[in-house]
């Protein structure tokens, strides 16, 4: 009844409507109003919302042939503005509070008006059709390999992510529900699947297509946050773009007013929105530490809070693996904000205690949560409580590198030994867990682009020592550490884009570079030295390291990458490792990162 009386109302009022631009411009205004209108009529009598305009005023900025073309200037179409009555001072009695709601009540601005309840995530339920229009409708992607690479991910993947993107427990549910999420999904699959190398193609493109897409769209959901999510956790090469935006789209849901919620009620819902809050947080300081520059998000009352959230009867023992996390990240942000940003300074000797009481701390986190977790997982067997270890370690050495910083050309001096002999003994442990340790092989294939940025830049500290400290690590040993670790890397069976595999093919140049180089320590020999040994100060070391490669190698190489005197964590020292694909380098959201 209520849409019969809307469309005769619609014919109706166009019946008056006379043939002029500046009134079909008005005609658009009413429709928008009135479609407003409806729409709350019909959550109040609980029936599903009616589909969307497809008109716009945006349309009419391109005329038609029966659209006048000599516009005046009073003619110009501007902002779209809301034609609701405006509110005078005295309709509200309430002071201003929100800023922007001021200006919206003064300009009409849409842009500026909160999107409405119903397109956001407290829609009525979607009205469910026999058919889903999405790139597997339209043949980009076989349904067989669709139910393959969900499987892959719901079985596998999604545990190493706290089982926070994995909420659609079908294949149709999930396409039905999102094609965003459904296309990252598939894409983070086909990454780690050796199967998949051009079903991987397909999906990354849809997925870039649809992210550019939405960028603009006032309306999102939580579906379309878990997608953010789970993009910033594998996704390499735009982690960094997506992670940072994924957070000021998740601020439009306000997740952190949902935690008291989730602590005092024990409201699912509300936990979901704060687990959402928590990887968004992991994610944004991982990525923080690895191209050394300030989160995103700051200390707030939630992060601070993981205590009281993990004891709310609705969390659950993937919520601990997240906490424990969150709690290990609160301490390495501290670390970072003592050392600050690198400035080329040497670290003060007065950091020896600060950096002794960091130590302390992990040493705590590491005998709360090694046995706080369980044993034993169904999916991912024992990796949570193996994992708790690597990380552990990959906290040490970012605390232990800082005390390189700034030494340039000048040797260790004697109050920082112990801090840099505990730095290579927690790389050493990093490469050798990962190759030795059977059940972290099986994980290879799954754990977040952090954990493998991170042993990689664990292996490069300690080739870089070997060449430029060699007082504190043993050349042969570093050799042999990274040929297994190459070795391993190669055998994993995950796609050719996986990072794992284009690392593989850095760390093997390396050791070619390690192997044939007899350049001794450089804090051993200065400027003057180098000519003598055929090489000239400030070259690129280009004849040293291509001549070992062949004319066909994909990767150029820079051997004084080497040579150079920063061993501290950077973005810098994982950059050359990546051979991406041609895709991320031409990609509308951005270029190949790692």
């Amino acid at each position: 009844m209520a849409t019969t009386w809307f469309l005769g109302l619609v014919l109706r009022q166009s019946l008056t409507w006379p043939p002029s631009y500046r009134s079909t411009e008005f005609m658009v205004q009413d429709l928008e109003m009135m479609h407003s209108g409806l729409q709350k009529v019909m959550r109040s009598l609980n029936l599903p919302p009616i589909g969307r305009l497809h008109s716009s005023r945006q349309m009419l900025n391109t005329p038609t042939s029966e659209e006048p073309t000599g516009l005046h200037q009073d003619d110009e179409i501007g902002p779209s503005c809301d034609n609701s009555p405006k509110i005078s001072p005295e309709d509200d009695q309430d002071l201003p509070k929100v800023p922007i709601h001021s200006v919206y009540h003064l300009t009409k601005l849409s842009a500026l008006r909160s999107p409405d309840s119903s397109e956001g995530e407290h829609a009525a339920p979607k009205r469910l059709s026999n058919s889903v229009d999405d790139f597997i409708s339209k043949g980009m992607l076989s349904l067989e390999d669709a139910e393959r690479l969900f499987r892959l991910y719901m079985d596998h993947l999604d545990h190493f992510m706290y089982g926070i993107g994995g909420r659609h427990k079908t294949l149709d549910a999930l396409r039905r529900s999102s094609r965003i999420l459904s296309v990252c999904i598939f894409t983070v699959a086909a990454l780690h699947d050796p199967r998949s190398n051009a079903i991987y193609s397909v999906c990354s493109k849809e997925f870039r297509r649809l992210m550019a897409a939405s960028v603009f769209s006032r309306s999102i959901d939580r579906d379309y946050l878990r997608a953010l999510c789970i993009a910033s956790y594998w996704l390499s090469d735009i982690s960094w773009i997506v992670s940072g935006y994924a957070i000021r789209r998740a601020a439009e849901f306000n997740l952190t007013s949902h935690y008291r919620r989730a602590i005092t009620e024990g409201n699912e819902e509300a936990a979901d929105y704060v687990r959402l809050w928590y990887i968004l947080f992991v994610c944004d300081q991982h990525l923080s530490i690895l191209y050394q520059r300030n989160p995103t998000i700051r200390d707030d009352f939630v992060v601070q809070g993981w205590e009281s959230f993990i004891q709310s009867p609705v969390t659950n023992d993937e919520d601990k693996r997240l906490v424990s996390q969150v709690a290990l990240l609160n301490i390495v942000h501290k670390i970072r904000e003592l050392f600050g940003p690198d400035t080329g300074e040497p670290v003060p000797q007065v950091y020896l205690g600060q950096i002794a009481s960091f130590a302390s701390q992990l040493d705590r986190w590491l005998g709360t949560w090694s046995t706080a977790l369980k044993e034993h997982h169904n999916q991912i067997g024992s990796f949570p409580r193996k994992g708790v270890l690597l990380h552990y370690q990959f906290a040490l050495l970012y605390l232990y590198s800082h005390v390189f910083r700034g030494l340039r050309k000048t040797s260790i001096p004697a109050y920082f030994l112990d801090s840099a002999a505990s730095a290579v003994n927690a790389a050493t442990a990093i490469v050798s867990m990962l190759t030795a340790d059977a059940d972290i092989h099986s994980a290879l294939a799954g754990m977040p682009s952090y954990l493998n940025s991170m042993t990689a830049f664990s292996c490069m500290f300690l080739v870089k020592l070997a060449m430029i400290h060699t007082e504190l690590v043993d050349r042969s040993m570093v050799i042999d550490l990274t040929i297994r670790l190459i070795d391993l890397y190669r055998s994993t069976a995950v796609g050719k884009w996986h990072l794992v595999h284009l690392m593989a093919d850095g760390l093997e140049k390396v050791i070619l570079t390690l192997r044939k180089s007899n350049i001794p320590s450089a804090q051993h020999f200065g400027h003057d030295a180098m000519p003598a040994m055929g090489i000239e100060p400030h070259d690129n070391f280009g004849d040293f390291g291509e001549s070992m490669f062949p004319e066909d190698s994909s990767l150029v190489f820079d051997s004084n990458f080497l040579m150079d005197y920063n061993v501290t964590l950077g973005a810098s020292q994982l950059m050359y490792m990546s051979n991406g694909p041609t895709a991320f380098e031409t990609s509308d959201l951005s270029p190949s990162l790692l």
